[in-house]
């Protein structure tokens, strides 16, 4: 049986890793670690209320959205990363980054239930 994912595209991460199965163990073996880290550094940013290392950071973690499929949370990392730069109320940026949090913990438990495929 498929199973079915919110976040992240299998066929996408496939695709971008040239359907070589060791090669995809091996990328999301390292998401699983290096999300948390990225995550991390971006709450710390969101925290100290610091505008352009949010916007950094966010950008940071953009691409690898992509590569896994998660458009969707790609969009909100590119949101967060523009209002960074446009210096929006931090409140704002706070409950965003409690929206995406929440959806990364979702997207981690996604990876590893397809990594577990390999």
């Amino acid at each position: 049986m498929t199973k079915h994912y919110n976040l992240i595209n299998p066929a996408r991460i496939q695709e971008n890793l040239m359907q070589n199965s060791e090669m995809i163990k091996q990328f999301l073996e390292l998401y699983l670690v290096q999300i948390p880290v990225d995550l991390q550094e971006l709450k710390k940013a969101v925290q100290q209320g610091n505008h352009n290392d949010i916007a950094n950071k966010a950008h940071h973690i953009k691409p690898t959205m992509e590569y896994i499929g998660a458009i969707p949370l790609r969009v909100k990392f590119q949101q967060l990363e523009s209002a960074g730069k446009d210096q929006i109320d931090l409140a704002e940026i706070r409950a965003d980054f409690l929206i995406i949090e929440q959806e990364i913990y979702v997207l981690l438990d996604e990876i590893t239930a397809y990594r577990s495929c390999f």
